[in-house]
């Protein structure tokens, strides 16, 4: 074989490798979300879903590459298996099992609050989440796609409050439109509740944070990843968990 002959069929072999190659480095999706993903001025990710995420693809020698996302564009990626791709912190749900691949847990939440305007006296007179979702004075301030939990999610579709839909909204704009009086309140896990408002630039004292005696444990988050991941990476992801 000429000397030519052999630096052709590298450069060929080199070529088409190449998309394969690509294709080995998993995406793992996260939204910009204090405290559980955070991305730093040089561009690492962590937080109390991304950091063990992180660690745990690490551990098992996964290659992956952090993508920012919205969560709605997250769950249409995954559903139609689009990429080979995770998601971290999320709920998981049965019409979820369905289409995604969960590991083990990775956090979980303390009990949900609720964020509303101060002095927001119709909020504040409940004690209970029940009655709170009952009360048809109230706004309901939810995100378009997004899980609150097995039990808030059961009590909202039986009490069907009004609502209001934030489609593709962060945290910091909602807080806006609780102070605008778009909306009453909305659910929010309490560890993250005094860190968006002071990332908001607002004051802590324009808000009320209520807890509720019915409300359960907190919520369990999971990495969720598209049928093209495997089981195989799941079982991986999930020893390196367990340790």
């Amino acid at each position: 074989m000429s000397r030519f002959s052999l630096l052709f069929q590298l450069m060929v072999l080199m070529i088409c490798s190449a998309p394969v190659l690509a294709e080995d480095v998993l995406q793992l999706y996260y939204s910009e979300r204090t405290p559980y993903a955070v991305t730093s001025e040089q561009g690492d990710v962590s937080g109390l879903t991304a950091t063990p995420a992180a660690n745990a693809f690490n551990q098992v020698g996964i290659s992956f590459q952090w993508k920012k996302m919205p969560f709605k564009r997250q769950l249409q990626t995954i559903k139609y298996n689009k990429k080979m791709a995770c998601g971290i912190g999320w709920f998981k749900k049965p019409e979820r099992e369905e289409f995604a691949l969960f590991t083990n847990v990775i956090y979980q939440d303390k009990p949900s609050i609720t964020l509303s305007k101060q002095n927001n006296t119709v909020v504040a007179q409940h004690s209970d989440v029940a009655s709170l979702l009952k009360d048809q004075q109230l706004k309901l301030l939810v995100k378009d796609d997004f899980s609150y939990g097995s039990y808030v999610d059961a009590l909202i579709k039986a009490h069907s409050p009004e609502k209001v839909v934030a489609v593709g909204s962060s945290n910091v704009q909602m807080l806006q439109m609780i102070l605008s009086g778009r909306a009453d309140y909305f659910f929010v896990s309490e560890e993250e509740a005094e860190q968006i408002i002071a990332s908001s630039g607002h004051d802590l004292v324009e808000f009320q944070r209520h807890r509720y005696s019915d409300m359960p444990t907190g919520n369990k988050r999971y990495i969720a990843c598209s049928q093209q991941a495997t089981s195989a990476t799941i079982d991986l992801l999930n020893q390196a968990l367990g340790k």
